[in-house]
């Protein structure tokens, strides 16, 4: 049992939620006991936000507002540097040079883009990045959270950037069918309930011939000794899978113009057991054309 329950502790600090619940059941079926019920029930608890597209969006509200929104001198002098324009060219500079948005503009601009959707904006610094080195462009970023709309409201100095609240999987009732010449998610897919319902809708919204981009975790780690357990704060995951470069190139090769790109990430190793190393660990940059 204890090198079931090592395995199921590696997917754990992978954010990979399936796999681990893959391995207890395969295990429960094999050698029934009441432990692996219990380890199947505690993580699948950790999913429970997924149970319908309501308990998805509060869940996402109750973090943010939480993290975002404490009273304190801290939220008073992000209120005042985004009230004098300071934190928006801050994130437009930054955002700028990560290898994820440069990546992104290499798909864009060969488009000569008109409108572009950016598929769970969060605070909105991509969105942001886009509309100030693009005025021609207009992006529109949809995000599930009240509280990051109004920060990336707040944030907003152009005119060719708006900020709207709604869920991916219901966008298809907001804009019209082919609305955006390209569309993009970055952190977006390990989050959802069904990758599969959010990539069809965005096909839906971009126009045939336009890009579709997305960013995920690379997480590929491996255990070097025993590792403790773990548990999500407020006993909700955020990240629910992981993918491979494999498991990305058969979902997403069969696509005109497939590109896969790594972005290696800095390990930080204070927030992960000494006995868990990286073998590779970043993002993965996918890119394809709409049919």
């Amino acid at each position: 049992m204890e090198q079931v329950i090592q395995a199921v502790r590696l997917q754990l600090y992978r954010d990979n939620l399936d796999g681990a619940l893959e391995l207890l059941g395969a295990a429960q079926a094999k050698h029934p006991d009441p432990r692996y019920e219990t380890q199947i029930a505690r993580i699948g608890s950790w999913r429970a936000h997924l149970a319908s597209p309501g308990a998805y969006a509060a869940a996402y509200e109750r973090y943010y507002r939480a993290t975002k929104c404490r009273p304190g001198w801290t939220l008073l002098e992000r209120q005042f540097r985004t009230l004098l324009g300071w934190r928006t060219r801050k994130i437009v500079r930054r955002t700028a040079t990560h290898p994820e948005f440069r990546l992104l503009e290499r798909e864009l601009l060969p488009l000569a883009p008109r409108a572009v959707l950016d598929a769970g904006c969060g605070e909105g610094r991509v969105t942001l990045a886009l509309a100030a080195r693009h005025p021609a462009l207009h992006v529109e970023g949809l995000e599930v959270t009240a509280t990051n709309v109004a920060i990336a409201r707040g944030l907003n100095r152009f005119p060719n950037a708006t900020f709207s609240q709604g869920l991916i999987e219901e966008a298809g009732a907001r804009f019209p069918a082919g609305a955006f010449d390209a569309a993009y998610a970055f952190a977006v897919l390990e989050h959802v309930a069904d990758v599969d319902v959010v990539v069809r809708c965005l096909l839906g919204l971009v126009r045939a011939g336009g890009r579709i981009a997305f960013e995920v975790p690379m997480t590929e780690l491996v255990a070097t000794g025993a590792l403790p357990d773990l548990e999500p704060r407020d006993g909700v995951a955020g990240h629910v899978r992981v993918f491979t470069a494999a498991e990305l190139r058969e979902r997403f090769g069969r696509y005109p113009g497939f590109v896969l790109e790594r972005i290696n990430g800095v390990w930080r190793a204070g927030r992960y057991p000494l006995t868990l190393a990286p073998v590779e660990f970043g993002s993965y940059f996918v890119a394809f054309t709409r049919p």
